[in-house]
């Protein structure tokens, strides 16, 4: 990956693979939950202030444990939003004959022959089938994410050419 090993070892954040002749790869994940760390970060280091004050200062049982309580509550916000974070990744394939959507250990396949209709409501992309249950994908990010545009475009280009419909060229 390049010379620095801290870079080489992080994920990247969005994804788009190539994996066989024809068919692509499209990852979806959340943006790192920067913003509940950074709370989760500050609670815990006034949590722990306030344990160490309570013994220095001898402030008394109860600072000390409002101090446990606010450490405890940040490692607890810490963890759910990691795990909430890894929860909203979405893989979706798309092959020559179907989708394959990956999305907490759910895996749903699709035939392109059996989507009806395709929505786009806010972050929700909606494949309508024509039997059995849609299947719903949500994107996690902006609406202008590049990984999300380019499977928008993929699954445009697939259901096309699923059925048969072409480009117009200018004759001259």
């Amino acid at each position: 990956m390049g010379s620095n090993p801290t870079l080489a070892a992080v994920p990247p954040l969005a994804r788009l693979t190539f994996v066989t002749l024809g068919d692509r790869r499209f990852t979806l994940t959340a943006p790192p939950p920067v913003r509940a760390l950074a709370i989760a970060a500050v609670t815990a280091l006034v949590g722990a202030g306030l344990m160490v004050a309570s013994r220095v200062l001898d402030l008394g049982t109860v600072v000390l444990v409002v101090g446990l309580v606010g450490l405890g509550l940040a490692v607890a916000l810490a963890v759910t939003a990691l795990v909430l974070a890894a929860r909203a990744r979405t893989d979706l394939d798309l092959e020559s004959e179907a989708v394959t959507i990956r999305r907490a250990g759910q895996v749903r396949r699709v035939p392109w022959a059996d989507i009806g209709t395709v929505t786009l409501t806010g972050p929700r992309l909606a494949l309508v089938r024509k039997t059995g249950d849609d299947v719903v994908v949500v994107n996690p990010r902006a609406p202008t994410d590049p990984t999300f545009t380019a499977l928008l475009a993929a699954l445009q280009n697939r259901l096309d050419n699923d059925r048969g419909y072409q480009t117009p060229t200018s004759r001259g």
